[in-house]
């Protein structure tokens, strides 16, 4: 691609503090004894994480400071054509494990930098994880353990089945409680936090993302819309949320608004669409 650079960094250089790592390891405990279970499918990873990052030298070293580190996991982290330090840090940050990083040469948008970030994947399961530090990384096998039991296709984090320490603006609550009624009476998935972006999806939904029109501020959007279309299982799980410390937020509100509605109409077209060949086949 042209647009891209890839590159694999360890950090060789770093002194750990002892206590960090035996504390990560003893918070991701049960993620590295569910891997180990799942380890006879002779695939080189289990669960790719994906980070996109756009901007954010102020948490994203200590985001990747808490990620786990296994030989089934790999890690990818897509920076968004970052005009601060983010990259750098990226590079030096405090993490046994191998980080391959991807650049964009241009700012191509969240969706654009999670599809690049799948699209390089290699994982079983895969997942997304903001690095603006309000995500919890040992929130990471809630969302995977139901996939590798069978239980769900795609899992979101759910900051209402769990926590959240500041105040939800009215209009946030307000759209996603407008989403959840589309999201239910259209297509029949009840997803209450459904513009989260800790998510994990089992390897059978990459055809979703192969077929994503909307790379912008409604791509989570249509993520569950086109996975809802293809009857593929949508579960949302406790996650624990944390205030956004550092930076602001990019999303322009009218802008959301008009994609957003965009994408709910052509969803909505195609589930018509999708029903009407349904009856037309059964009265044959």
């Amino acid at each position: 691609m042209k647009t891209l650079s890839k590159s694999k960094t360890s950090s060789p250089l770093q002194i750990y503090d002892k206590r960090d790592v035996v504390k990560r390891n003893h918070n991701h405990k049960e993620l590295y004894d569910l891997l180990n279970d799942y380890n006879g499918t002779n695939e080189e990873y289990l669960l790719s994480i994906i980070m996109p990052v756009y901007n954010e030298e102020n948490t994203v070293s200590k985001v990747i400071q808490k990620l786990p580190v296994h030989d089934l996991i790999e890690i990818i982290v897509v920076d968004d054509h970052s005009t601060d330090a983010s990259l750098d840090l990226i590079r030096k940050a405090d993490y046994r494990g191998d980080i391959h990083i991807i650049q964009h040469k241009e700012n191509r948008g969240y969706g654009a930098a999670l599809l690049t970030g799948i699209h390089h994947s290699n994982g079983k399961i895969f997942m997304t994880l903001d690095s603006d530090g309000q995500h919890d990384p040992y929130d990471i096998v809630t969302l995977v353990k139901p996939i590798l039991e069978g239980r769900a296709d795609i899992t979101i984090g759910s900051r209402y089945k769990g926590t959240y320490n500041y105040k939800l603006p009215l209009v946030t609550r307000f759209g996603e409680a407008l989403l959840e009624v589309i999201i239910r009476f259209f297509f029949w998935q009840k997803v209450k936090n459904n513009q989260s972006g800790f998510r994990a999806f089992h390897h059978n939904t990459y055809k979703i993302f192969e077929d994503i029109r909307f790379h912008g501020y409604a791509f989570t959007t249509e993520l569950l819309l086109s996975a809802a279309l293809k009857d593929k299982r949508i579960r949302e799980y406790p996650i624990h949320l944390k205030n956004r410390a550092h930076g602001a937020s990019y999303i322009v509100l009218y802008k959301l608004l008009i994609s957003l509605g965009l994408c709910v109409w052509l969803y909505i077209l195609k589930n018509t669409k999708r029903l009407f060949q349904k009856g037309k086949r059964k009265r044959r």
